[in-house]
């Protein structure tokens, strides 16, 4: 009997894991992979003082990860930049490296047993009360272990969240494109580390300095058209960069490193993440498109979130109830302005703009005159796109 069984090993239940193991409790943690590998994700991290927490912080200075200061966004070859507001600095870091890291970090915890190759099949109920998980082996056979809380941290697909039949708080596929990804190697970087946003038509193309020269690039497109790119989309997908009348001279030396991965039927959602010795943290539990730019920080810091509050609840400090309500409500204030917010942006990569909205950027981004004046008036504007029908 553990005190804890926690379903998926990627970051939001390794980071999970991590967080309960400080107080000795007994932890099993199992996933189907063997080791972490690449994984679809925008690769961005803003909220870097809480890999510190993880022990993983002095890994991610040593790898010569580029810390971005800068945001860079390109509306079809007018380009915006400034230093970054929202955070000190940010950092793109491959999941195969951060996973792989706190992967690293369980196993230094004697508290935590880890099962790999291990895939969890249902969760196991008595009286509406979960119990535990029935998982099959790496050969097949199906067993059962059994655990006071089950975790389900095991992704937008969720076995756990399935099998309790977690409650859909909110959810929508309106205008989510379907995402492509590579990891680039010889592309020119900026001068100063930069996150990269590219409007394209009816579609968003990001780029972010990774470690040892490689940038990640995540091209973001109508379904349709991910689908006519099909299962050998690295020409296409270099042909589209090079479509870009910014980007492309960057490109002369670019290569993919590795393969271009994709997904489509992408959607958003918030589901009540508990019920009775159930819990949901990660994407598990909610999921924005990878357009938010926000996963791993949500499931990092949900993940701490919920762990302070399975602490309070078994040291007796509150109830259940209390405790999971606890962490819903706090999960629900970090995350549903970032889902609608999501869903607006998502919008805006439908809205073309007309040719005289485009000329008019032209002469703003001519005269410098203007761009002065234009400061001197942005607090005025950014109010007034604050209250407009649609913002960010």
């Amino acid at each position: 009997m553990y005190d804890f069984i926690i379903v998926g090993a990627r970051c939001a239940g390794a980071a999970t894991a991590l967080f309960l193991a400080e107080q000795g409790y007994r932890i099993l943690i199992m996933d189907q992979f063997e080791k972490p590998g690449p994984t679809l994700s925008t690769h961005i991290i803003g909220e870097t003082d809480i890999y510190e927490k993880l022990g993983v912080h002095e890994r991610m200075q040593a790898s010569g990860i580029p810390a971005m200061t800068r945001m860079r966004i390109d509306l079809e070859g007018r380009v915006f930049e400034s230093r970054i507001t929202v955070t000190p600095r940010a950092l793109s870091v491959r999941r195969e490296l951060l996973d792989q890291w706190l992967f690293e970090e369980l196993h230094r915890c004697p508290n935590v047993e880890i099962w790999t190759r291990t895939k969890a099949v249902t969760t196991l109920a008595l009286k509406q009360r979960v119990i535990g998980v029935r998982f099959k082996h790496p050969n097949g056979k199906q067993d059962s272990v059994y655990g006071k809380v089950v975790i389900g941290a095991d992704g937008r697909h969720s076995t756990i969240a399935r099998s309790v039949r977690a409650e859909l708080l909110m959810a929508s596929r309106k205008h989510h494109l379907a995402v492509y990804y590579a990891y680039i190697r010889g592309l020119q970087s900026l001068p100063i580390p930069t996150v990269e946003w590219y409007w394209l038509d009816q579609g968003i193309m990001l780029c972010n300095p990774l470690d040892q020269g490689l940038h990640c690039v995540a091209i973001m497109q109508p379904e349709q058209r991910f689908r006519e790119w099909g299962q050998h989309a690295a020409v296409p997908f270099m042909e589209q960069l090079r479509h870009i009348q910014t980007f492309v001279p960057r490109m002369n030396n670019a290569v993919i490193h590795g393969r271009v991965r994709g997904a489509t039927s992408i959607e958003s959602y918030v589901r009540k993440p508990y019920g009775d010795k159930w819990v949901l943290v990660g994407d598990a539990g909610a999921h924005l498109h990878p357009v938010s730019g926000t996963g791993i920080d949500n499931a990092v810091c949900t993940a701490e979130i919920l762990a302070n509050e399975l602490v309070q609840f078994k040291k007796g400090a509150c109830t259940w109830l209390e405790a999971m309500n606890t962490y819903m409500e706090q999960r629900d204030e970090r995350i549903v302005p970032q889902y609608q917010n999501c869903l607006r942006t998502l919008e805006r990569s439908m809205q073309a703009l007309d040719a005289q909205s485009l000329q008019s950027l032209d002469v703003l981004c001519t005269f410098p005159g203007l761009v002065k004046e234009l400061g001197h008036r942005a607090t005025d504007i950014y109010s007034s796109l604050l209250e407009g029908p649609k913002h960010d």
